[in-house]
């Protein structure tokens, strides 16, 4: 999916996107999760097969340590018309939104870590209120949890305009939005059975079963072999 995937991730973060910063999460990113697996045979982080998931099944990550080389990053995938959507901490949203504005960058969607959602609630509103989607998390974990469900929910809204006219890819959109769905699931499903938290999963009810969005695109790749 990732190379066919209408979006592209660009995460900037000044130690994350250092060439010497976090070398074995780089690499699963950027190889695919088998052979990752098997360079790495130590146990993966949460977040590290979180990203993995996301990378793999719903759209390319691509890294930046400065305002700059995030902006190159977009120009770059603006290009080939696709669907930016950014994570960056606090800090460096706050300086490249406006950088991004001056440029005319169409942006998808943001997603900001914060260290103290505090502190940087009252400038990211004023975007929110002009019609910027923004999304702050003061956690890792919900914030790829939340990336993963929104992309599975664009994956299937593409599935659903080529459902008729390329019924096999709408069946691959199909596919990589319910394997990041339940991604997210498996994630957000609290260790403690009395926990009365419960993960989201309207996905289920709009692809799985007889009439669920996969059979349909099943049925219609089928039509069209016969």
């Amino acid at each position: 999916m990732t190379s066919n995937s209408p979006f592209s991730i660009i995460w900037l973060d000044a130690h994350i996107g250092l060439p010497t910063q976090c070398q074995g999460l780089k690499t699963l990113f950027q190889a695919d999760l088998a052979p990752a697996a098997a360079e790495f045979p130590v146990p993966v982080d949460p977040i590290d097969a979180m990203i993995c998931s996301i990378r793999e099944f719903g759209a390319p990550i691509s890294f930046a340590s400065t305002i700059e080389d995030a902006l190159q990053l977009i120009d770059a995938n603006s290009y080939y018309q696709k669907k930016i959507i950014l994570i960056t901490s606090a800090s460096l949203g706050k300086q490249i939104i406006p950088e991004i504005q001056k440029r005319d960058f169409s942006i998808h969607s943001y997603y900001i870590f914060c260290g103290n959602m505090t502190s940087n609630v009252e400038w990211a509103l004023e975007y929110f209120e002009n019609g910027i989607k923004i999304q702050m998390f003061d956690f890792e974990i919900d914030l790829l949890i939340r990336l993963s469900r929104d992309l599975s929910d664009a994956l299937i809204e593409q599935g659903k305009i080529l459902l008729n006219s390329n019924p096999q890819a709408a069946l691959s959109y199909f596919k990589c939005a319910h394997t990041l769905a339940e991604k997210a699931v498996e994630r957000d499903t609290p260790n403690d059975p009395n926990d009365p938290h419960r993960p989201w999963t309207t996905h289920r009810r709009i692809l799985d079963g007889e009439n669920g969005l996969i059979a349909q695109a099943k049925q219609a790749c089928n039509n069209n072999t016969s």
